[in-house]
C-alpha cells in the first residue's frame, strides 16, 4: 500500500504492518512480509495471516472511524477522545478536521495495549504518581465534564489522554506498576470509588481473577478507585483486544449473547476451561450485583507468545444501569428477568458441568451478599422517583 496516509504499526519494535487512508476514508491494512512469517494474526476473525490488503466493511466508518477493531481499541474513547479534542482545539486545531489515522498518530506508542503507531505525534503520557493531589484531579475532571476552562488541561491530557471508558480516569505508575485511577463523572453519587472498589473485593472473594485494586482517599468524596493496569506487566506491554475489537461489534448498543463470548472464548483459547469458567463466573456476577453495562468493551483477551490467547482479568465490575433497563450482553436471549436456568443453559453450552455451574452460582451468591446494600440504595431511589412521579402525574389531573 503506497497512496495516501500511512501509519506503520509496530508490537514490541516489530514492524506488524501498515495503515492507509483510502479515498473514501475508509483505513485499510496490510500485514509486513516479515510479520507474515513470524508473527501471529492480530485479529483472527477479521485480519487473518495473509498478505491481502484489508479494508473494512461499511460499518466500520461509525462504529470505529473507518478503522477495524483491533485498531480502533488503541484510540480513546469517551474522557480520553474529549481530553484529546480539548487539547487540539487549545492548539487550534479542529477535532472534526482530525482523522482516525492522526488521532492513532497521537496516541502513538501510549495506547492501550502494545500496538505502536509511527510516525507519531504524541505527548508524553507516561506520570509518576508522586505528588499528584487526587482531589485536585477531580476537580479539574468535572470542569471539563462541565465544558469550562481549566488550567489543569495539559495535566489532565498528559496523564489522561490515551484512556479509553467513560468515565474520567488518569494513567499512572508507581513502585514499578502501572494503575488506572478512576473519577466521578457528573452523574455519578459521591460512593461511586468506593463502590467499585467493593465490588472488586467481592469479585475475587467470588473466584474472579481480577488485578491488584485500591481505594485512594478523598477530602470530597468517599474515594478513588485504582486498578492495576492488566496490559502491562513487568514493564512490559502485553498485546490485548477487546471483545468488540476482534468482533467488529458496536460497543455502544447491545450486539450480543454470552453465548457468544463464550463461543470465542473457545475457539481462540483453544477450549481453555479457566477461561471458560471465569467468563461464567463474570457473567453470574454482572447478573448478582446489577452491572447492566456489560458491553463488548468490558471484556478482552490477552495475547502472550508463552501463553496464546488468554482471558484478561475481569474489570469495570459496579453497579450500573441502562437507558433500556436491560444487560447491554443478553443472557440465553434475554437481557431482563434473568433466571438460574438462563446462566446454567449458557454455562453447559460451553461444556461446563451442571455441577461446576451450580457451584460457581453459589459461590457468587455467597460473594457478593454484602453489596446488596447499593443494590438496595439504589432500588430505593428508584422506588421514590416513581413514587414522585406518579404523585405529580395525579396533582396534574386534579
Amino acid at each position: 500500500m503506497t497512496d495516501g496516509k500511512i501509519l506503520e504499526v509496530y508490537y514490541h519494535k516489530k514492524t506488524v504492518g501498515r495503515l492507509a487512508e483510502t479515498p473514501d476514508k475508509m483505513i485499510a491494512f496490510q500485514y509486513d512480509d516479515k510479520w507474515l512469517k513470524h508473527g501471529f494474526s492480530i485479529s483472527p476473525l477479521s485480519l487473518p495471516l495473509k498478505g491481502d490488503v484489508f479494508v473494512p466493511n461499511e460499518n466500520a466508518r461509525d462504529r470505529f472511524k473507518g478503522l477495524f477493531g483491533v485498531f480502533a481499541d488503541s484510540l480513546p474513547d469517551s474522557w480520553g477522545e474529549l481530553l484529546l479534542d480539548r487539547y487540539l482545539e487549545k492548539a487550534g486545531i479542529a477535532g472534526k478536521d482530525v482523522s482516525a489515522l492522526d488521532r492513532l498518530a497521537y496516541i502513538g506508542s501510549s495506547g492501550m495495549g502494545a500496538l505502536e503507531y509511527y510516525p507519531a505525534k504524541e505527548a508524553d503520557f507516561r506520570m509518576e504518581s508522586a505528588g499528584l493531589d487526587y482531589d485536585t484531579i477531580a476537580g479539574a475532571c468535572e470542569k471539563v465534564l462541565s465544558s469550562k476552562t481549566t488550567d489543569q488541561l495539559d495535566l489532565l491530557y498528559r496523564i489522561g489522554g490515551s484512556s479509553g471508558g467513560t468515565r474520567p480516569k488518569i494513567l499512572l505508575s508507581d513502585k514499578g506498576k502501572d494503575w488506572i485511577v478512576k473519577f466521578p463523572s457528573k452523574d455519578d453519587p459521591s460512593i461511586s470509588g468506593k463502590r467499585e472498589y467493593d465490588y472488586s473485593l467481592c469479585a475475587k472473594k467470588s473466584g474472579i481473577a481480577m488485578t491488584e485494586t485500591k481505594l485512594i482517599p478523598s477530602k470530597l468524596c468517599e474515594g478513588y478507585f485504582q486498578t492495576e493496569r492488566f496490559d502491562r506487566q513487568n514493564g512490559e506491554k502485553l498485546f490485548t483486544v477487546t471483545f468488540a475489537g476482534l468482533l467488529e461489534a458496536d460497543f455502544r448498543a447491545p450486539s450480543c449473547d454470552y453465548h457468544t463470548y463464550q463461543k470465542l472464548v473457545r475457539y481462540l483459547t483453544k477450549d481453555n476451561s479457566a477461561d471458560k469458567e471465569q467468563l461464567f463466573r463474570v457473567m453470574c456476577f454482572n447478573v448478582e450485583t446489577h452491572n447492566l453495562d456489560d458491553h463488548t468493551k468490558n471484556f478482552s483477551f490477552v495475547y502472550t507468545e508463552d501463553h496464546g490467547w488468554r482471558l484478561a482479568p475481569a474489570y469495570d465490575l459496579t453497579y450500573s444501569n441502562t437507558y433500556f433497563g436491560e444487560h447491554t450482553t443478553s443472557i440465553n436471549g434475554k437481557g431482563t428477568d434473568i433466571k438460574p436456568a438462563d446462566l446454567m443453559k449458557v454455562g453447559e453450552d460451553a461444556g461446563i458441568s451442571k455441577k461446576k455451574c451450580e457451584a460457581c452460582m453459589e459461590e457468587i451468591r455467597e460473594g457478593t451478599r454484602s453489596l446488596k446494600r447499593y443494590m438496595d440504595r439504589a432500588n430505593g431511589k428508584r422506588l421514590r422517583a416513581s413514587f414522585e412521579t406518579k404523585l405529580h402525574d395525579l396533582e396534574k389531573r386534579e
